[in-house]
């Protein structure tokens, strides 16, 4: 499911003044209300550390509650362990809170402010794989 929104702090109101672009795996209809999964691959099975998918299961939670009027009753990833007999291991996780909407946003003001004053700040994560700067302007960036 792809979604946009305008990204509008919903503690504080502020329009960032532009928009959160999303696509969500699955979403599925549970009892409890509906369910965002998230599908990834591993190579060895392991709980996947909740904090390193903490911002993308957030920006997933408010795109969805700007599509729908219900609210997501919980998030859950679902990982493909390579191993040589393949297992799916299912990872669920509560709704979103007011405490993640804030860090998520905060995260995205910081990101603003830094592109607006024309800082780099080097902040590795899973986008680096499909960014156009990360054998450039990254590898040449030296802390200052």
């Amino acid at each position: 499911m792809s979604v946009e929104a305008p990204l509008v702090n919903p503690a504080t109101g502020e329009d960032l003044g532009i928009p959160l672009v999303g696509i969500m795996d699955l979403i599925l209809a549970e009892e409890a209300g509906p369910l965002i999964a998230d599908f990834k691959t591993a190579a060895r099975s392991s709980d996947p550390l909740e904090i390193s998918h903490e911002i993308q299961m957030s920006c997933y939670s408010y795109l969805y509650r700007h599509a729908s009027p219900v609210e997501e009753a919980g998030l859950e990833i679902r990982s493909l362990v390579k191993t040589k007999v393949p297992q799916v291991h299912f990872h669920r996780y509560p709704a979103r809170d007011e405490r993640h909407l804030g860090r998520l946003f905060a995260v995205i003001r910081a990101y603003l402010d830094d592109m607006d004053s024309g800082r780099f700040v080097f902040r590795p994560g899973m986008g680096c794989s499909w960014c156009d700067f990360r054998d450039t302007h990254c590898r040449s960036w030296s802390g200052s």
